[in-house]
């Protein structure tokens, strides 16, 4: 009886979680629920093409764009056969949509492989609002609440970005009102739609600033600060939010996941490929020409990461859900 229970047991596991001899046997598709030529889909196009140029992988890697809301590629990512052959590649829109309950899964029902890149986000407003710092922004959203128009993406980054920053540097109320990303949030305040949002680097970089780096005079921006550790390089004289007294950082990584269950050689082995992948002279040259800071985040050191900024997007995604 005591064998047959540990026999039954090991065939449990064994339908579980599969062996792989030799993994990977035939082409491995990589899901982006988002369309083509997007920053997630730039990213997975280099980390194919990264791979498979280098051999990393004896096996190539087809990138699999999935349009519609984010949920419909990661649920599809989520139910494939946990094989080794499927992965996902998402960010922390998958927290913000588990968190509102706009999503009945999230990123616990995944195995986990790695993180990739990190831009952190610039409040911005438009320059002739009369505010001429992020102080200054927080003092007037205080004394007139939900006057200032926050162009956003509802329930995306740049919504998520403005709860949080919000809720660390004294609740200033914005009204959030649905735009876009960040090209639509420039149109938006070019036109004069809206008084701030937030953007990337590379996006003020692109709008806000000439090629040999000084102030195109047309730019309605003001960028008031950076939502990262430290100033960027790009940005020399834009001060930190916590040089300004605020504890935050708000920055964004890509994540690749896998199918829950599957084995630990696929795992391993796919975060090996892309951490090699991102060392490569061709892909450092491309995060530093988008100012996305060049790290790889893997096995336990992966773990704690996800886990901190599910701590800070859980309780932001209730508020937005309940901003609706």
């Amino acid at each position: 009886m005591f064998r047959t229970a540990i026999s039954a047991l090991a065939i449990l596991a064994a339908t579980a979680i599969p062996a792989i001899a030799d993994w990977p046997e035939k082409p491995i598709k990589l899901i982006v629920p988002f369309g083509a030529g997007g920053g997630s889909d730039q990213m997975a196009r280099n980390i194919q093409v990264g791979i498979q140029e280098n051999d990393y992988l004896p096996q190539p890697i087809n990138v699999v764009n999935v349009t519609g809301h984010f949920s419909i590629g990661s649920r599809q990512a989520k139910d494939a056969k946990a094989d080794g052959y499927t992965f996902l590649q998402i960010h922390m829109a998958l927290m913000g949509g588990e968190g509102s309950g706009a999503i009945d899964f999230g990123w616990r029902d995944f195995e986990h492989v790695a993180a990739v890149g990190e831009f952190c986000v610039i409040p911005v407003v438009r320059n002739d609002i009369g505010i001429k710092s992020y102080s200054e922004l927080v003092e007037k959203a205080k004394a007139e609440p939900k006057s200032l128009l926050f162009g956003a993406n509802l329930g995306a980054i740049n919504h998520m970005s403005g709860i949080a920053l919000s809720e660390a540097t004294g609740k200033p109320e914005f009204r959030y009102v649905q735009i876009g990303g960040s090209t639509a949030n420039f149109t938006a305040l070019t036109g004069k739609q809206i008084h701030l949002s937030t953007m990337g680097v590379s996006e003020i970089l692109k709008f806000h600033l000439m090629p040999d780096g000084s102030v195109n005079p047309d730019s309605p921006l003001l960028p008031l600060a950076y939502a990262g550790p430290e100033r960027v390089s790009a940005l020399p004289d834009l001060p930190t939010l916590r040089e300004l007294g605020y504890e935050i950082d708000f920055c964004v990584s890509n994540w690749i996941f896998a199918p829950k269950g599957t084995p630990r050689e696929a795992v391993e082995g796919m975060a090996a490929a892309i951490e090699k992948a991102t060392q490569t002279e061709k892909m450092s040259e491309w995060f530093a020409s988008r100012n996305v800071n060049n790290i790889v985040r893997t096995g336990d050191e992966l773990e704690a990461y996800l886990t901190g900024v599910w701590e800070v997007i859980e309780p932001v995604a209730k508020i937005a859900a309940a901003q609706k």
